[in-house]
């Protein structure tokens, strides 16, 4: 048996050796998904039997039969389910190859934070709807700028003379400047304190705002009770916003 165990501790760490385990990235979720870890796992021989698990979540674990001289991706459940904000635990990779009788392992520590975000919830308040849905009918507001001609105004002297029309100067002897106009996506404010019901209903609600903002192609700001998020639009200003509801009132480990 001795002998046995001997060869089976040699068999599994040449099983092993030369196996690489790396981070991607997160598929973070809305409350009560769970959110993932997703790992490339590769090797240059043939490595057999791996698992990766996370701490107290050992039914949930990420198994790998065989990593034949290529790469692999596999998703690791995290077991969150509340809204929040989560620092994460050392993942560890094990292998019993071969016959189950020894376990090889280590420990990966990702340098990453994960975000649980709040469940999706429509709004009632019928004010920000309404709002949100103007501004994504309408497309634009606008302003004095640079971008189009729009008309032709008297000539006053603190104007400068870089926007004279001299055509028109020529026919009227008339000093007129060219106003342009500068067409910006009108603005939308989400408020925390203009949704309805408890914290966690509020913030889905808000969630749920930023998401249809998000779809609409809508620039939109938000207010939180303790934090503020300025005027923007696109995928990083929506991951901004969903970290931002994640994380009011308690922080999770």
């Amino acid at each position: 048996m001795f002998v046995i165990i001997i060869f089976a501790l040699l068999l599994g760490y040449s099983n092993a050796k030369g196996l690489t385990v790396s981070f991607k990235n997160t598929i973070e979720s809305y409350a009560p998904q769970q959110p993932q870890l997703v790992w490339q796992i590769e090797s240059n021989d043939t490595c057999q039997s791996i698992t990766l698990s996370y701490p107290n979540n050992l039914e949930q674990d990420c198994y790998i039969e065989s990593v034949k001289a290529d790469t692999i991706q596999c998703q690791l459940p995290l077991p969150y389910l509340k809204r929040g904000r989560y620092l994460l635990k050392p993942i560890k990779i094990a292998s019993n190859y071969p016959f189950g009788l020894v376990s090889v392992w280590s420990y990966i520590q990702p340098d990453h934070t994960v975000y649980v975000y709040p469940s999706i919830i429509k709004t009632p308040n019928q004010k920000q709807l309404s709002q949100m849905t103007a501004n994504d009918d309408e497309g634009a507001e606008k302003h004095l700028g640079d971008d189009e001609f729009e008309s032709l105004i008297t000539h006053l002297p603190e104007m400068g003379l870089q926007r004279v029309s001299w055509k028109h100067y020529a026919k009227t002897q008339q000093l007129l400047v060219k106003q342009f106009s500068d067409f910006k996506s009108a603005d939308t404010q989400f408020d925390f304190n203009l949704m309805t019901g408890d914290t966690e209903q509020r913030l889905g609600q808000l969630c749920y705002l930023v998401c249809q903002a998000f779809e609409s192609d809508i620039n939109y700001s938000m207010k939180l009770p303790n934090k503020s998020i300025e005027n923007g639009s696109g995928k990083l200003h929506l991951q901004r916003c969903l970290q931002a509801l994640s994380n009011v009132g308690a922080d999770y480990e």
